[in-house]
Order: C-alpha cells, then structure tokens, then sequence
C-alpha cells in the first residue's frame, strides 16, 4: 500500500517537474520475474526506474541508510534490503516471483560515469536463472548529483536494454571467474547503452 501510494506521489512529481520519459519498456520480459540493475548518481535513481516500471521493484539498499529512522521506516514499508543480505532475502524473492533491483556500481557514482561492477546482480542471476533488465537513467546526475540537497528541475529519461540472460548454475560451479565473466558481460552491455 505504502509503495504504491509513495509511486503515484513520485511519477506525478517527477513527470511534471522533470519531464521523465522512458523508452524500451517493450524489453521487460512478460513471462518471468526479473533482477533490474541501473547505473547510480543520485538518490532518485530506484525512484526514477520505479515509476517507469509497472511491476514492483524490491531494492537493495546500503546498510548504512538504515541508520536514518525516516528511510528505515520506508523501507520496510516499501520491500527494500539491506545489502548485507543480499544473498538471503535477494534469492528468496527471486524464487517466489518478486522483481529486485540491485545498482551494479554499488555506490553513487560522484561524477556522473560508470564506475566499477560488484558481483551481486550476476550473483543472483546464476542462482535463480532469472534475466537481468539493464537500465541507463539520464538527467538524475544533474537534477540531483551526490551531496546535493535541493534538487533542479532537468530532464530525466530512462533507457531500457534487452534482458540479459545467464544460466542457472550450482553453488559449486559459481567461483569467481565465472562471477568475473558476468560482470565484464553486464558492463559492456551498460556501456553501450550509456555511451550509445
């Protein structure tokens, strides 16, 4: 209830005042449940892909943010997790059919460019064999850059790329170069869609 009523306040706001547009929501798949990933500049990037997406989106969220009582209320209200468990509660909605959003970079990038990939949404990708959804938001950088506290009004636009797919594998067959494989993989295809 919480969520939803947070969304329709959030894509108001954002659509009248930023002018957010979305394109390729004709990618998300239809017939499964899916790990979003987005590149991360700003506190409005899991509102922007959020809003943009009809389906519900559990986030990850820094272990660190839970030490603010407003947010950690919110997201308990709202379905987020901590990183930090990431690999129990991730899994676990995956295989009960929910939608989790991880940010590939795992910090705020301080200057708008893509930084360095952990491995948590490959992680997941192989144990639940469900498709990753690669997301491009443009415009949050500048309508709210890291430390800023009052937002401007800029455009905002989310790029939606064709659902990556990784085989499920056993605990066993998951090592590090494997994880490795799939990060490379997810930032080349993050790459060209930001670059492109």
């Amino acid at each position: 209830m919480y969520y939803e009523i947070f969304k329709i306040i959030c894509k108001f706001i954002l659509v009248v005042f930023f002018r957010l547009k979305s394109e390729g929501r004709e990618n998300i798949p239809k017939k499964t449940n899916y790990i979003v990933i987005a590149n991360h500049t700003s506190f409005l990037d899991p509102v922007i892909v959020s809003v943009c997406f009809v389906e519900k989106i559990y986030w990850l969220a820094a272990r660190d943010l839970y030490k603010i009582p407003f947010l950690k209320w919110f997201f308990n209200k709202s379905g987020a997790f901590s990183v930090g468990s990431a690999s129990k509660y991730g899994e676990s909605f995956l295989n009960s059919g929910k939608n989790v959003g991880v940010f590939p970079e795992g910090i705020c990038s301080r200057d708008g460019k893509l930084k360095t990939f952990r491995t948590g949404a490959v992680l997941l990708a192989y144990k639940t064999g469900r498709p990753i959804v690669p997301c491009i938001i443009s415009g949050a950088y500048e309508a709210l850059p890291w430390g800023n506290k009052i937002p401007k009004f800029k455009k905002l636009k989310l790029k939606i790329g064709k659902p990556i797919y990784f085989l499920k594998e056993t605990e066993e067959k998951i090592n590090d170069i494997y994880l490795q494989k799939g990060v490379e993989t997810l930032k080349n295809v993050m790459e060209e869609l930001f670059y492109g």
